[in-house]
This record gives structure tokens, C-alpha cells and sequence, in this order.
């Protein structure tokens, strides 16, 4: 899979099983480097017991600048987040007002992010905005009439991707994080509202 960004330059996607490629990879965030690296409980383990998973990296020249792994998944909705939906202070998707019975639900299918890693000197150069976009792009291809994307976004005193995952208009799905994750959630197509709508 190739993909142009605004710098006219071609990431590649490479689908992989084993994980014999990343020896050098290294995203610079202690406890998700030894995740990649440990071969007993690691990234290999997730790959190995996960058949349903698809994990990837990413190319720039040749040169591998991240992995993520993606796999069929769901999202809960709770009350509060279907009023918040109501009262436009987060997305609608679409399908909601096609579909009066939609919301009805609280369990959605929903493409997961279950991980994403950038080398360590290529972020913040918009390789996993990049990335992210691809996913949401193809997400319908994956899962039939997908509608969120789901991501537990690592949180910690040392990093956390909630600030990333923001900026690309993923929203909170708890109040407070999980451990060290904050589950967060994206609506692929959402309703955009016209001034007539008011």
C-alpha cells in the first residue's frame, strides 16, 4: 500500500509476522521499545496469538519509521457519550440520522489502533497523522459499514499519546484513564451540521 503525503514523499505499508525486522527499531518510550522487543511476551507473542491482528511497518526511502497493528474490535458507548453526541460537543456519525435506531445500541464494531510506534527521530514530522489517515481512509474495506475507530492511547508521566490522538479528533471514551491507557474513540463519518440545523 503507498501513500503520498504534502511533502510528495511515499510511505509503504508492509504487512509482517515476524518481528526479526525491528531489531533496530526503537521509538524512544522505554516501556513500549521492550513491549517490541521481548520476544517471550512482546510484540512477537501479540502477533503469534492474535490471528486476527494485521501488523505493519511503515517505510520512508526504505527505511522502517513505524509499525502499528490493527484488528477488529468494538466500542461502548455509555449514556453520557451518546448525550454529548446529541448536543454536538462530539461527533454524530451519519449513519445516526439515516438510522433512528442506530444509537440504540450501546456495543459498536470498530477498527482498533492496538498499537502505533514512530522511530524515535522521525516523530513529530507527521508520520503517524499519516498513518492514522490511511487507517480511517481504509477502515470500510476492513470492516464492513465501520463507523469508529478505537485506540487505547498510552498514558504515563513519561509520555502519553492522548495529546496526538486529539489532535486528530479521536474523543475520550472514560472520564479518567485505565492504567496506563485512555481509551479514546473516532467517528468516521460524522454528521456535519448546517447553520440550518439550529
Amino acid at each position: 500500500m503507498l501513500l503520498g503525503n504534502n511533502r510528495e514523499e511515499i510511505i509503504e505499508f508492509e504487512r509482517i509476522e515476524d518481528i526479526s525486522i525491528l531489531s533496530n527499531f526503537y521509538c524512544g518510550i522505554e516501556k513500549m521499545d521492550s513491549f517490541i522487543h521481548n520476544l517471550s511476551k512482546g510484540l512477537q507473542s501479540y502477533i503469534d496469538s492474535n490471528p486476527s491482528s494485521n501488523t505493519y511497518i511503515a517505510k520512508l526511502h526504505g527505511e522502517i519509521v513505524a509499525l502499528f497493528s490493527i484488528l477488529s474490535s468494538y466500542v461502548i458507548l455509555d449514556e453520557d457519550d451518546k448525550e454529548d453526541m446529541f448536543s454536538r460537543v462530539t461527533p454524530k456519525p451519519e449513519v445516526a440520522f439515516v438510522d433512528q435506531s442506530f444509537l440504540k445500541s450501546n456495543r459498536f464494531d470498530a477498527l482498533e489502533i492496538a498499537y502505533l510506534a514512530v522511530r524515535e527521530d522521525k516523530r513529530q514530522q507527521g508520520i503517524g497523522e499519516t498513518i492514522v489517515a490511511q487507517i480511517i481512509k481504509r477502515a470500510n474495506s476492513i470492516i464492513d459499514n465501520c463507523e469508529f475507530i478505537k485506540v487505547d492511547a498510552y498514558y504515563s508521566e513519561e509520555y502519553s499519546a492522548v495529546g496526538f490522538y486529539e489532535k486528530l479528533r479521536f474523543q475520550k471514551n472514560t472520564p479518567l484513564p485505565i492504567g496506563d491507557i485512555w481509551p479514546m474513540f473516532y467517528v468516521i463519518n460524522p454528521h456535519i451540521f448546517k447553520d440550518e440545523d439550529d
